[in-house]
């Protein structure tokens, strides 16, 4: 995107705009503005980088065009428009004028202060107590939890939550033979990539190829899952021919991952409540060519249909992936951080729990239970095994250097090599945890 595209500015202010009023994410947004619909894919990609880059920025924004008080008195349409001209000046796209002139030609409301956002830095720092949720645009319950909890490090942590993440490729391996051969593959139709360190199926994307206009896409040699998930998969370790039971599978990009890792042998049945997303997961199931996946809804509450309960008691593995705040993935889904507040993340809590109980009711003797979440806060990860092991003493912990080998964990793992442990100022990729508890052979 660049200053002389002001259809682009537009544009992205209407995708913004349907967040301030409906909550809908860029993604959501884009698939139902008919003017993106028909748009190159080349601005279709700047659109949803630029809203991306203006909602993580929203909190720093809003102070710096409205002082205190915000911008909550324009209307949404100036108030999403006023955020994209900001972030433009932020990245020197626009000068403060320009700002000024573009909002004031496209609206009869008051014109915000774009100058001020210039004197950002200084204007943070008068007041310490908030200046850390400002400068790196967080919320403020996130800031006291990750000062608590990073101690020095804490800076860097809420730093590396503000540029946008890598685009990650998992090579599906039931469709190509390695990363490598996926890599000569998106080289041959113009797609340049390069190995990720820490997960042997995953490729970073260089440049803003459209990738789902690639044949090696159509065929389903590739998902988009970043290298986090992977590595988790990577921790699920199911034997070959075993059985899996993902509790939370959402659309399914780690109920791929462990389909192919099975080589297509064994089963995985993957669980939700969510129909539209299992219906999204049986979708990339047939591209992917993921012949041992079944697929069942459950109910919001009550028991476990028999049929779930019955193969998760014979299963080899439980994968609990835990709906979580998500912190871990702010860089990727960065208006996620404005719809959670503390009393929802102890809701959350409630819910891992709940989840963590009917897990492990379900594992047989030798069975491993795994639970993961894309979460940077101690309070949804080691403390919610930590009670879990209080409320069932016999679950054995795994160290995840027992299931990876020393040399390959030592990077990744927490400092007792118990724990997955990832963040995005130590490793570039989301922000995840894993751990993993076995059921002891009688």
């Amino acid at each position: 995107m660049n200053p002389v595209a002001p259809v682009l500015w537009s544009w992205t202010a209407e995708v913004v705009a349907q967040w301030l009023e409906r909550r809908q994410s860029p993604r959501e947004a884009m698939a139902q503005l008919p003017v993106l619909r028909v748009a190159d894919a080349g601005e279709r990609a700047a659109v949803a980088r630029f809203a991306a880059a203006t909602l993580a920025g929203l909190r720093r924004l809003e102070f710096g065009l409205g002082g205190q008080n915000g911008l909550g008195h324009l209307s949404p349409r100036a108030h999403a428009l006023a955020l994209v001209l900001g972030h433009a000046v932020e990245q020197d796209l626009l000068l403060a004028d320009g700002a000024s002139r573009a909002f004031e030609q496209a609206s009869r409301e008051p014109v915000p202060e774009f100058a001020r956002l210039l004197r950002l830095p200084a204007l943070c720092a008068e007041q310490p107590g908030l200046a850390f949720a400002r400068t790196w645009s967080l919320p403020d319950w996130f800031v006291p939890l990750a000062e608590r909890q990073f101690g020095d490090d804490a800076a860097a942590v809420c730093a590396s939550l503000a540029p946008p993440a890598p685009r990650t490729l998992r090579a599906n391996l039931l469709r190509v033979a390695s990363r490598e051969a996926l890599a000569q593959e998106l080289q041959a139709e113009g797609i340049g990539t390069r190995p990720a360190p820490f997960a042997a199926t995953a490729l970073h994307v260089l440049g803003e190829a459209d990738l789902f206009a690639s044949a090696a896409f159509r065929r389903g040699a590739f998902e988009q899952q970043d290298e986090a998930s992977q590595v988790a998969v990577a921790v699920v370790a199911p034997p070959p021919g075993g059985k899996v039971l993902d509790l939370c599978a959402g659309s399914g990009g780690k109920t791929l991952a462990l389909a192919a890792a099975l080589q297509n042998r064994g089963s995985v049945l993957a669980t939700d409540v969510h129909e539209g997303r299992l219906g999204e997961l049986r979708s990339r199931q047939r591209r992917a060519g993921a012949d041992n996946v079944q697929v069942a809804l459950l109910p919001e509450r009550g028991e476990l249909p028999a049929a779930v309960a019955a193969f998760g008691g014979h299963a080899d593995r439980i994968l609990v992936d835990a709906p979580c705040s998500g912190t871990g993935s702010w860089r990727r889904r960065p208006e996620a951080r404005w719809t959670l507040d503390r009393r929802g993340l102890d809701e959350l809590l409630a819910v891992q729990d709940r989840l963590l109980d009917r897990a492990a009711a379900l594992l047989r003797p030798g069975a491993r239970l795994v639970y993961a979440t894309c979460s940077l806060l101690a309070c949804e990860n080691e403390q919610r095994i930590d009670a879990l092991r209080q409320r069932r003493p016999e679950l054995e912990p795994v160290r995840i250097a027992e299931i990876l080998g020393g040399a390959v964990a030592r990077p990744i793992a927490d400092a007792t090599g118990t724990f997955l442990s990832l963040r995005p100022d130590r490793h570039g990729t989301d922000g995840f945890f894993a751990a993993v508890l076995r059921r002891p052979r009688v």
